[in-house]
């Protein structure tokens, strides 16, 4: 596998947009991206439903992640409101 499919194929799970002018017609979207016609002809015979089901798990992961992301910096922000409530001597 080219790493330009591989790029190629990191745009059509991460961007909802790309993935359906891929889907609507992946031969003109392969060569309009420049990839070379093996990588052209593998696109051709992609599991499309594959494609659709992949990039909607990729999406719910990043998702899952920003959450994790936004429950951290909370509570750290609390664990640091915290140290200094009990260094001052707000207890």
């Amino acid at each position: 596998m080219s790493a330009s499919l591989e790029t190629y194929l990191v745009k059509l799970y991460l961007d909802r947009d790309a993935r359906r002018v891929f889907l609507a017609d992946p031969r003109a979207a392969a060569v309009a991206e420049g990839l070379a016609e093996p990588d052209v002809a593998a696109l051709e015979r992609i599991d499309r439903e594959g494609l659709e089901m992949a990039a909607r798990s990729f999406a719910l992961k990043r998702q899952a992640q920003r959450a994790r992301c936004r429950w951290a910096r909370l509570l750290s922000r609390w664990r640091a409101w915290r140290a200094r409530r009990t260094e001052g001597g707000g207890d």
